[in-house]
C-alpha cells in the first residue's frame, strides 16, 4: 500500500512539474506547407508564377500597399527587430518566404518553410534608418552586405521614432533619390543561430537615439493563427515548424487564378508609381540562394486551371479598409522580371494615394508623447 502511494505522488509532482513549463519552452507545433494555401486564401489570390510556382497576391489591403512598411510596427524582441503586422495573415507572409514586385500585378509573396522576426535587410543613411524585404533566392551569407534591393523596396523613417506603434506618421520618402539609395550604410547584425536573419539595430544605439529604454520582449508559441499580441513583457506569435515530408498528397491551393485573367483594379498591391524604365544603380552582386527560398518545396507542374477567386473579400476582413499611409515609390533598380507577359490593363490602374508630408510629432490628447529627433551632432561610427 506505502508503495502504491509513493508512485501516485510520483506521478502527481511529474504531471505538475509538465504543466508549469513555460510556453515558449514546448515544441513547436508542426505543419505542413498547405497551410500556407489554406490559410492565405481568403485575403489574396493565388497564381502560378512562372519563376517561383505558387505565388500569393494580397487584396485584403489598401491601395499602395508594400510589405514590411504598411499596418504595422517594430518591436525589439530576444530574436532582434520583429514586424508586427495589423493584418490576421501577417503570421505568415511577414515571418516566412520573401516579397518581390512585378510590373503588372505588384507585391507578391513566395512561400518558404524557415521562421524569422522579419525577412528584411537593415540599413541607416543620415538621421534615418531604413529596411527592405530580401528577395526570393537571397542568401543571407558572407557576401550578404553587398546585397542592395531595389529603391523602391526602402522604408525610411527617422531613428528616433523606430520604436513607435505609428511609424507609418514619420516616413520620409528618400526613394526619388538615387544618391541616397546608392549610399544606404547596410546594417550587418545576422543571427547565426539557427536560420540566418537580419536581427537590425543593435539596442544599445537604438537608445542613444530614441532616449528610451530598450528591453527585449520575448517571444512565445500561439497556439492558432492570427494577429500576435504583446502582454506582460511577451508577445505571442504563430511560428510552426513547416514539415517539408509530413503532407498528404502534394500541397496546392485549392484555387488558382490564371494571371492573364487578373485585372488591376482588383490588386491594390499594385502600385502604379513603381517604374521600371529608370536608369538603373551601380549593379551589386548578391548570392542567388535564399536560406528560407522555397527550394524543393511542392510547386506545380502542370498549366494552372481557371478557377474564379474573390477579389472582395468579405467585410468582415476589416483589414480591406485600412487607410494607406505609406509614401509612393518609384525604383532605383527593376526587379527581375518573369519569362511571360501579361495584357496591358494600365487603363484599369487606380490613381495612386498622394504622398502625404513628413509629420511632425502631434501630442494631442491620446497620442503618447514621443521625443522629439535630437539635435544635429558630430558624425558618430555608423553600424556594422
Amino acid at each position: 500500500m506505502k508503495k502504491i502511494y509513493i508512485i501516485f505522488l510520483m506521478l502527481f509532482l511529474e504531471t505538475a512539474a509538465i504543466s508549469m513549463v513555460p510556453a515558449s519552452a514546448k515544441a513547436q507545433v508542426s505543419v505542413s506547407f498547405q497551410v500556407f494555401y489554406d490559410r492565405l486564401s481568403p485575403y489574396g489570390t493565388w497564381v502560378n508564377y512562372p519563376t517561383y510556382g505558387y505565388v500569393w497576391i494580397p487584396t485584403a489591403v489598401p491601395y499602395g500597399f508594400r510589405p514590411y512598411s504598411t499596418g504595422g510596427h517594430w518591436i525589439y524582441t530576444s530574436d532582434g527587430w520583429a514586424w508586427v503586422s495589423d493584418y490576421s495573415w501577417g503570421w505568415a507572409a511577414f515571418h516566412y518566404g520573401n516579397w518581390f514586385y512585378d510590373n503588372n500585378y505588384g507585391w507578391m509573396w513566395v512561400p518558404g518553410y524557415a521562421w524569422a522576426p522579419a525577412w528584411v535587410t537593415w540599413g541607416e543613411y543620415g538621421d534615418d534608418y531604413c529596411w527592405a524585404p530580401i528577395g526570393p533566392r537571397i542568401d543571407i551569407g558572407v557576401s550578404f552586405g553587398s546585397y542592395r534591393p531595389p529603391g523602391y523596396c526602402w522604408t525610411f523613417a527617422p531613428r528616433a521614432y523606430i520604436t513607435d506603434i505609428h511609424i507609418n506618421r514619420y516616413y520620409v520618402n528618400h526613394i526619388d533619390n538615387t544618391t541616397i539609395v546608392n549610399n544606404i550604410r547596410v546594417i550587418n547584425n545576422v543571427n547565426r543561430s539557427g536560420s540566418a536573419f537580419m536581427r537590425g539595430p543593435q539596442p544599445q544605439n537604438v537608445v542613444k537615439y530614441t532616449h528610451t529604454t530598450i528591453r527585449p520582449v520575448h517571444i512565445t508559441n500561439a497556439e492558432v493563427p492570427g494577429r500576435s499580441s504583446v502582454q506582460n513583457g511577451q508577445i505571442a506569435m504563430y511560428r510552426p515548424a513547416i514539415n517539408r515530408t509530413a503532407a498528404v498528397g502534394r500541397p496546392a491551393p485549392t484555387h488558382v487564378q490564371d494571371m492573364h485573367e487578373l485585372s488591376v483594379r482588383h490588386l491594390p498591391a499594385a502600385n502604379s508609381h513603381v517604374q521600371t524604365n529608370t536608369k538603373p544603380a551601380p549593379a551589386m552582386h548578391a548570392p542567388t540562394h535564399h536560406v528560407n527560398a522555397p527550394v524543393g518545396r511542392p510547386a506545380p507542374s502542370e498549366t494552372p486551371a481557371s478557377h474564379p477567386v474573390n477579389n472582395h473579400p468579405s467585410s468582415s476582413h476589416h483589414e480591406n479598409n485600412r487607410a494607406a499611409s505609406t509614401p509612393v515609390n518609384k525604383p532605383v533598380n527593376p526587379p527581375a522580371q518573369a519569362n511571360h507577359r501579361a495584357p496591358d490593363h494600365s487603363h484599369d490602374r487606380p490613381k495612386p494615394p498622394q504622398q502625404p508630408p513628413r509629420v511632425q510629432p502631434n501630442h494631442a490628447v491620446g497620442q503618447p508623447h514621443q521625443p522629439h529627433p535630437p539635435a544635429p551632432k558630430p558624425q558618430e561610427p555608423h553600424e556594422k
